[in-house]
C-alpha cells in the first residue's frame, strides 16, 4: 500500500513543496542538473547516489555523502518519505504524505534549518483506500493577476507530476517576465496556504 494512506484507509495531507537547497550542500540532486524531469534517490549509509532523467531523456548519476543536514535526513527525522519529483532552475519538487496540518508546519520548520528556502505549492487531503485527493481553496483573496496566472498554470498543467509546460512558457502567454510570473504565482498559493492554515485554527 502506498504511504498515502495509512493501514485502514485513514485520511492523510499530501504537501508539495518547493525546496532549494543550500549553495554549498553539495546535494547530488541539484549538482547534477538544474533540469530534471525525475529523480531517483538511494540513500544507504554514508553515500547517496541520484539518478537524473534531464528533459531530453539524459540519465545523469551523481553521488553525494549523507549528513544531518541532507534533505532526506530532515524528511526522515519527521518520520516523511520524501517522493522527488523534478528539479527547475535548481529548485527541488518534493511531495510527502503526513498526518495532519501540524505535521505540515514541522516539516516546513524543519526543512527551513536545513536549505535555503521553502515554499508550499500544494496540499491535498488524501482518504480512503483508494488515496483519493481533494483540495479546497478560497480564490477571493488574489487580486486579478494573481489569479489569472494561477489559473493558467493549473489549466496548462503547470503544477501536474508530468507536466510538459515551463514557467517561461507562461510567462510568454501572459506578456510578462519569467521573474514576474515566479513571483505572482509565489505570493497567490502564499495568500492561499495562509487561508487554509488560518480556517483550521478556527
Amino acid at each position: 500500500m502506498s504511504d498515502a494512506a495509512g493501514a485502514d484507509g485513514d485520511r492523510r495531507l499530501r504537501v508539495d513543496l518547493d525546496v532549494d537547497p543550500t549553495g554549498d550542500s553539495g546535494c547530488p540532486i541539484v549538482s547534477e542538473a538544474d533540469e530534471a524531469a525525475e529523480v531517483a534517490v538511494n540513500a544507504v549509509g554514508d553515500e547517496c547516489v541520484v539518478d537524473v532523467t534531464t528533459p531530453d531523456g539524459e540519465v545523469v548519476r551523481g553521488t553525494g555523502e549523507v549528513d544531518e543536514d541532507c534533505l532526506c535526513h530532515a524528511f526522515g527525522r519527521l518520520g516523511c518519505a520524501p517522493h522527488f519529483r523534478r528539479v527547475e532552475d535548481g529548485t527541488i519538487l518534493v511531495t510527502a504524505y503526513v498526518d495532519d496540518r501540524a505535521a505540515v508546519r514541522g516539516l516546513v520548520d524543519e526543512l527551513r534549518g536545513v536549505v535555503d528556502r521553502v515554499r508550499l505549492v500544494r496540499l491535498a487531503v488524501v482518504e480512503g483506500p483508494n488515496a483519493t485527493e481533494q483540495v479546497t481553496f478560497d480564490l477571493s483573496a488574489l487580486t486579478p493577476k494573481q489569479r489569472r496566472g494561477l489559473e493558467l498554470a493549473v489549466v496548462r498543467g503547470y503544477f501536474d507530476d508530468d507536466r510538459d509546460v515551463r514557467l517561461r512558457d507562461l510567462a510568454e502567454e501572459l506578456g510578462i517576465s519569467k521573474s514576474a510570473l515566479s513571483q505572482r504565482l509565489r505570493t497567490a498559493q502564499a495568500k492561499l496556504v495562509t487561508d487554509v492554515f488560518d480556517d483550521a485554527e478556527r
